[in-house]
């Protein structure tokens, strides 16, 4: 859920840029402040998944996203020139990434993670 919930939040995030460049400039008030509102979510999931025992990629993402995350505010602060665009291409990372460990957070949800059992017993189900 907090994946889904992430990738909700990226998505109106691109929105707020967007009215930001857009629509009128003092919207981005709105894209500056947001972002420090959502982004430690992801070290939230990255200590669940040690209570959930989330093994391998799937516990790993969110500090990769956190690593983009914290790249948006070197782009934007620390960066000149031409390279500043690289802000707009990590927004493009973060959302291909947070997409990915949304639809890879599903099966652990709903309880199909671990080795199809799941999955297996619900055919059998369907059998007889």
């Amino acid at each position: 859920m907090l994946a889904a919930g992430y990738l909700a939040c990226v998505v109106v995030q691109v929105f707020f840029a967007g009215l930001g460049i857009l629509v009128d400039p003092g919207d981005l008030q709105l894209h500056r402040v947001f972002a420090n509102v959502f982004e430690f979510v992801l070290i939230v999931m990255f200590a669940l998944s040690f209570l959930g025992d989330i093994r391998g990629g799937l516990r790993w993402w969110p500090l990769a996203l956190f690593a983009l995350t914290a790249l948006q505010h070197i782009t934007i602060q620390n960066v000149t020139g031409s390279l500043r665009a690289l802000h707009a291409v990590d927004a493009l990372l973060l959302f291909g990434l947070s997409v990915h460990l949304a639809k890879r957070s599903w099966p652990w949800l709903l309880g199909t993670n671990r080795a199809g059992k799941a999955s297996a017993s619900r055919s059998e189900d369907m059998k007889g």
